[in-house]
């Protein structure tokens, strides 16, 4: 009886503990509109069934928190959650927020402190050394192994000429993959010729369980989850995918201390060991490796995926494109070159009209690590916040009402003169934006160029989408060829 009495005393105590220094987040709750919230629960049973119920829900709960005003709350077991969709605060949280929130800390095992997730007193030296190595002049060196990477993807493409419809994503991403490899190592992973890789399938099975952990709050504490066989499947898979980027780090590292250096285009390997001031050890250097040819292949690969399928329900716009694909090469199968690219003006706003209604990393979450004063209250510090992209880019207050439609022109310059700049925010915003977006939009432009240069694509309606930790089509990207002549 005693034990007992002690144990509640002490349960007690904890709680009352627990509350006394959580009292600025309760005080915030209180003053924040909330919508779908359960006694006890909050809002954890919307986050509970398969990837497909789960987007389902979070766009239902998206549509009920844009009627508060573009501010609101969620809370996910003890965590408190302010989710914001107006522009305006979400330029000011972007700006001044740049602390990744907890939740990145599940892909943190797997890329470590790469600059995607890196907590943000690591990731300002991070930025500095790595943003001279995406400048323009790099990039645009790189443009041929992004043509010799698409003509391959169009060869194996060339197999499912007169069959059925098919999921182009598994070609896509072998193929982006071979650029993102060869670009940031100089070395060929041939994924496109092996489509059922070890790395491939590791990489997908450590994706499935970080997915897992983050939207099934029970497997979120490491001390629940070590206990499970999910872990060493992890941990097994994390170094599979990891052993070819190390073997290579450690090669070329050799090299270097023996005053061998590679002769011709730099590859961000090697552009990051010869600069000295970062001097950044093997680890290092893997972790920024893993974040360009893991995080970033993905977001590139769903969005050319989701672009040819978008092409391929809508023949007009389509046709449109390949006129100006046709205006640019002719009849010609030459080698795209980085004037080609620019002049690529319809396709790249295909691709942002693409970014807008399938935004592949549909949330952003910060924490504010200071005060932050929004339109209708006072973030203290220490609060999460989630940005919802993909509530914000289909918006009718803010793309009209046919902001479900496909529509490229939206993104001609007259008819984005006035809008806000975190009105359309697919690489994110401010000092902690993607620093590769600009060698994606290339990356994506040429292998586009090339695919549709060549084939004649179409495609049902995706009506059925499933949360993950990226936006993906329940049946796959499934399309039809049909050569060009």
């Amino acid at each position: 009886m005693i034990v007992f009495i002690l144990i509640t005393v002490c349960v007690v105590l904890y709680y009352i503990k627990f509350r006394y220094f959580r009292k600025h987040l309760y005080e915030l709750s209180d003053s924040l509109p909330g919508v779908g919230y359960l006694p006890i629960l909050g809002h954890i049973h919307w986050v509970i069934g398969g990837p497909e119920k789960i987007y389902k829900n979070i766009q239902r709960l998206g549509e009920l928190i844009e009627g508060t005003g573009g501010i609101s709350k969620i809370w996910i077991g003890p965590s408190l959650y302010v989710v914001i969709s107006n522009p305006e605060d979400v330029q000011k949280l972007l700006e001044t927020s740049l602390e990744k929130d907890s939740s990145y800390r599940f892909l943190r095992t797997w890329l470590g402190n790469g600059l995607f997730v890196a907590p943000l007193n690591l990731w300002k030296r991070q930025r500095r050394a790595l943003v001279p190595i995406f400048a323009n002049r790099v990039i645009e060196d790189y443009i041929e192994v992004f043509h010799n990477e698409a003509v391959t993807l169009v060869k194996q493409l060339d197999e499912n000429l007169g069959k059925p419809e098919f999921d182009v994503f598994k070609h896509i991403t072998s193929c982006t993959l071979d650029i993102s490899f060869e670009t940031a190592m100089g070395e060929k992973m041939d994924l496109q010729h092996t489509a059922d890789s070890a790395y491939l399938h590791a990489r997908n099975c450590v994706m499935s369980i970080i997915n897992m952990r983050i939207f099934k709050p029970w497997m979120q504490p490491d001390a629940i989850f070590k206990l499970t066989p999910y872990s060493k499947t992890q941990e097994e898979n994390i170094y599979l995918t990891r052993k070819f980027t190390e073997e290579v780090i450690a090669k070329r590292r050799i090299m270097h201390q023996n005053g061998i250096y590679k002769e011709g285009r730099k590859d961000l390997l090697e552009l990051l060991l010869r600069e000295d001031e970062t001097k950044f050890n093997n680890k290092e250097l893997r972790e920024h490796l893993d974040a360009i040819t893991i995080a970033g292949n993905d977001t590139t690969a769903l969005t050319i995926s989701y672009t040819l399928l978008l092409l391929g329900m809508h023949q007009r716009e389509q046709e449109l494109v390949y006129k100006e694909l046709h205006e640019i090469f002719g009849d010609s199968k030459r080698t795209t070159t980085k004037e080609d690219l620019y002049k690529m003006e319809y396709l790249e706003r295909v691709i942002k009209e693409t970014m807008r209604l399938y935004t592949v990393t549909p949330i952003i979450a910060r924490e504010t690590k200071s005060e932050v004063k929004l339109s209708s209250c006072t973030l203290p510090p220490g609060v999460a916040c989630i940005v919802p992209l993909f509530l914000i880019h289909r918006s009718k207050k803010l793309w009209g009402p046919d902001s479900e439609s496909f529509n490229p022109d939206r993104f001609l310059p007259e008819n984005s003169i006035d809008r806000h700049p975190c009105a359309y925010i697919p690489f994110s915003h401010g000092l902690r934006n993607c620093i590769g977006k600009k060698y994606g939009m290339l990356v994506m432009k040429c292998v586009l160029g090339n695919v549709l240069r060549n084939y004649k694509v179409t495609a049902k309606a995706c009506d059925r989408l499933k949360m993950e930790i990226l936006l993906i089509p329940v049946s796959g990207h499934l399309i039809k060829l049909e050569k060009r002549t």
